[in-house]
């Protein structure tokens, strides 16, 4: 059984795939920071409306399957808004990025509220006193502090999104998992395609926990 030369013979298109995956991924997690920030900053808000639209936000979002989201933002969606003319065929990839982000950024609120709750009410005192307002606060002293305690639960997010873009497979977006399918539909080598897509998807999380074990590390440091 020639494993390895089929791997090697498959592995330019397989990287162009973890390319497009990454590329994905970092879209989505854009997109879903900014989501994030907003409805968390809701959900601490004492307007009681933002408040609730926060919490529907998470409680939606969060408990729709990723699988059923991209279902419905692709195929449903274009039942009532003729997005596919409008965007033509880069609709399937902002439909993918749009259900990633919708997803991701659910979870991302409530590491972003978490990490601002983590943060001593007396900073906010303290700055309130020197006359500085809500958005001066937030800005420059609570944000910056709970950033470094998010660096880690943001990355395995991110890592999480990267898993979760092989769903997007289903709609036929060529990342990775797509990628290896069609290769698999041409040379029937299942065993040694799905061993390399494996193996590339190992590469790329391994790669971004040591980043993100070596950042907190190094924060932990000037924290000292």
């Amino acid at each position: 059984m020639n494993f390895w030369p089929i791997v090697m013979d498959a592995m330019p298109q397989l990287l162009e795939g973890a390319k497009l995956t990454i590329l994905y991924s970092i879209a989505a997690v854009f997109f879903a920071t900014i989501l994030g920030l907003a409805f968390a900053l809701f959900k601490l808000s004492s307007v009681s409306i933002l408040r609730r639209i926060g919490q529907g936000y998470v409680h939606i979002f969060r408990g729709l399957p990723l699988l059923v989201l991209i279902f419905y933002i692709y195929f449903a969606l274009p039942s009532l808004f003729p997005l596919q003319v409008w965007f033509g065929n880069n609709y399937v990839i902002m439909a993918g990025i749009t259900a990633l982000a919708l997803n991701e950024g659910a979870y991302i609120t409530e590491i972003i509220r978490a990490g601002i709750l983590s943060i001593d009410r007396g900073q906010t005192e303290a700055a309130m006193s020197i006359g500085m307002t809500s958005f001066q606060t937030m800005r420059f002293i609570i944000l910056p502090q709970a950033f470094k305690r998010m660096v880690p639960p943001l990355v395995n997010q991110f890592i999480q999104t990267i898993k979760d873009t092989s769903l997007l497979s289903a709609i036929s977006v060529a990342e990775l998992t797509r990628r290896g399918q069609m290769i698999i539909s041409v040379n029937f080598a299942g065993l040694q395609i799905w061993t390399a897509i494996a193996i590339v998807y190992l590469v790329i999380i391994l790669s971004l926990t040591a980043l993100s074990s070596y950042i907190e590390s190094r924060w932990q440091v000037d924290q000292r």
